[in-house]
């Protein structure tokens, strides 16, 4: 579901084979960036369908723009609703590329342009999205959910959470969760790494404790911020991943396979490497753990993929001792 690249905060310097990334910079590529303006151009001249097919196109040729694709893909599905009333119409547009962003702008600009949250309406629009016939799309919309409930409530993440509570099933429970903490922690990031504006009441991320912030969350919300604890991990380890799967052996409270989750996850959506690397990478942990870092990267393969053939050609490659951890979970 989710997760390939962080929204707001872009690797805009790719990892050598040896997985080191030394001087690694962050930047956006804005919606009017030259690269991208013919991308926002056909959203307004053709809707969303062509315009994802466009922006396909320039990240095919274009690394940075690749990269940055889910936050473009975000910044499509909130212009999208902006020019067209009915999300329905708009969300069944969408495809899962670049991370579902799409979907997940979709049902941002939605929370903010109803100027109330009526979660009961929010989740019949989610649950119409996929017609009966595409659970993922639903899913989907549900992580997109927790992105704009947590702007809706003024970066609250508590009371996020418990809007998201309120949805009628654990796995859209765990979806809505999911993406309220990507959302507060792309923004903490934000605030405290100074490359980007700050973000006024922005969940706070402790740069000297390489747990902060899912260390303060306990269950039933911790699983969902410790999947993106490895993003932070990572962040700080300058990319990598042996060093972030060690610091990961460290987490306190039992946590530490699920840190491996999140490093495994950010392995397969951000740096979008072949299969090998990635399984290379999760070896340098802990052999007891490797099969979970290798359970992290099937979680964002799946989200990238929703014929499940990404999924089995990376599970084919795996080692078999990590064979039954290859399968989806949340």
């Amino acid at each position: 579901m989710l997760l390939a690249g962080m929204d707001g905060v872009l690797l805009a310097a790719s990892l050598d084979r040896s997985s080191r990334a030394p001087g690694t910079v962050w930047s956006e590529v804005a919606a009017d960036d030259p690269r991208v303006a013919g991308v926002f151009a056909t959203l307004r001249r053709r809707g969303p369908a062509a315009a994802l097919d466009s922006l396909e196109r320039q990240a095919a040729s274009d690394s940075l723009v690749l990269r940055s694709g889910h936050q473009l893909a975000h910044a499509l599905g909130r212009e999208a609703l902006g020019a067209e009333s009915d999300g329905v119409r708009v969300i069944g547009q969408c495809r899962p590329v670049f991370a579902s962003g799409c979907y997940h702008g979709v049902v941002e600009a939605s929370v903010t342009a109803r100027g109330r949250i009526a979660m009961a309406e929010l989740e019949r629009m989610c649950l119409a999205s996929g017609e009966g016939t595409s659970p993922e799309a639903v899913t989907e919309c549900m992580h997109g959910l927790g992105h704009g409930l947590l702007g809706a409530v003024e970066l609250d993440v508590p009371r996020a959470l418990r809007y998201c509570d309120s949805l009628g099933s654990r796995p859209f429970t765990t979806a809505c969760h999911q993406g309220a903490f990507m959302e507060a922690i792309t923004l903490g990031l934000a605030s405290s790494g100074g490359h980007h504006h700050a973000h006024h009441g922005a969940i706070a991320i402790d740069p000297a404790d390489p747990y902060s912030p899912c260390r303060s969350f306990d269950d039933p919300y911790a699983d969902s911020c410790w999947l993106f604890q490895g993003f932070v991990i990572l962040r700080q380890v300058g990319f990598d991943p042996g060093r972030a799967l060690r610091v990961c052996d460290g987490a306190p409270g039992g946590r530490a396979g699920r840190c491996y989750e999140g490093v495994g996850h950010q392995l397969a959506g951000l740096f979008q490497r072949e299969d090998d690397w990635i399984i290379a990478q999760c070896a340098n942990g802990r052999a007891e753990l490797a099969p979970r870092c290798s359970a992290g990267a099937v979680l964002a393969l799946s989200a990238m993929d929703w014929t499940g053939k990404r999924v089995r050609d990376y599970c084919a490659a795996v080692p078999p001792r990590w064979r039954d951890a290859c399968r989806v979970r949340s």
